[in-house]
């Protein structure tokens, strides 16, 4: 009975073969010719896809969406008091989350794994979104998980040292703390905790998010700190957006190999990709993997989380 069944499985693992023997190498060959089209940039290939971009991108509707009724997901979240980094009371419901598109970001100060490049990304994307949607329209709120040692001078300290201040052109960032079971209310709100309770213990194994939440539509989503800022500020354009073009347009232009710049002359199309990129791109000291106190103390640069030059 059991040389039969082994009989069996070689006779499967045989027929396999003979099989895909058969069909021979034409799906893989067909798959790269595919792909070499795709990334063929010759002028006239060029010229066809940004024809097709522009038919897309007109396809998307520029009305403003109709803004939820219903339950939303807020509905749940704790009405707790913070303290941002000049000692300005905040509630979390209120003053942050209600009707109000709004980025999140957990760290502590003394924190020297991927808090200085979550903060980082924080303040490439403030940048670039503050371009797509003005200073009023969304803003930006960094929580410690450390409120024992991180009281609101220490966190403005902090925030002063990434030039995180002091540019009232950009949206509004707050730098809170509060006391430690209401941080753990807005946490576990927020969903930034791990399901493993040893792990989630550990304050050194965060999860090191961006959490953006848009209450008006009721649209919430996280993306790991990690991620190429662009990315990150695509996904911001999803949840922020108030029109399909602008919530959507963006990805037409990258599918494409393009820019914002090849929407530039279609109204009402996306705009801050170039921002959030040049935020990206090796000249900006934010890039760099300095640790926090080091970012935007290049004098020499001038870069997106360096809005200008420092004084020698």
């Amino acid at each position: 009975m059991k040389l039969r069944l082994e009989l069996c499985v070689i006779s499967s693992i045989l027929l396999t073969g003979l099989i895909v023997a058969s069909l021979g190498t034409s799906t893989p060959k067909a798959s790269a010719a595919r792909l070499t089209s795709l990334l063929d940039r010759s002028p006239a290939t060029a010229k066809l896809q940004y024809q097709h971009l522009r038919e897309r991108a007109t396809e998307l509707g520029t009305e403003a969406i109709p803004e939820f009724k219903g339950v939303k997901a807020s509905d749940r979240f704790p009405e707790v008091l913070l303290v941002n980094q000049d000692g300005q009371s905040l509630n979390f419901k209120t003053d942050l989350v209600s009707n109000r598109t709004t980025c999140f970001a957990m760290f502590y100060t003394r924190c020297t794994g991927s808090c200085p490049g979550t903060i980082s990304k924080m303040l490439k994307i403030r940048e670039s979104l503050t371009s797509q949607f003005g200073r009023d329209n969304i803003q930006f709120v960094c929580i410690t998980l450390d409120p024992e040692h991180d009281s609101p001078e220490t966190l403005r300290q902090y925030a002063e040292s990434v030039d995180a201040l002091g540019q009232p052109e950009l949206a509004d960032i707050h730098f809170c703390t509060g006391a430690p079971e209401d941080l753990e209310l807005v946490r576990r709100a927020l969903g930034m905790y791990d399901l493993d309770p040893e792990v989630d213990a550990d304050r050194s194994q965060h999860a090191a998010m961006i959490v953006i939440g848009n209450d008006r539509y009721n649209r919430w989503a996280s993306a790991p700190s990690g991620l190429p800022v662009e990315e990150i500020h695509e996904t911001c354009l999803r949840i922020a957006g108030t029109t399909e073009r602008q919530r959507f347009g963006l990805r037409l232009a990258l599918d494409s190999g393009f820019k914002d710049d090849a929407l530039a002359d279609i109204e009402d199309a996306p705009m801050g990709f170039s921002t959030a990129a040049a935020a990206a791109s090796e000249g900006s000291c934010c890039s760099k993997k300095d640790s926090a106190d080091a970012c935007c103390k290049d004098k020499a640069v001038e870069g997106a989380c360096c809005s200008e030059k420092m004084e020698p």
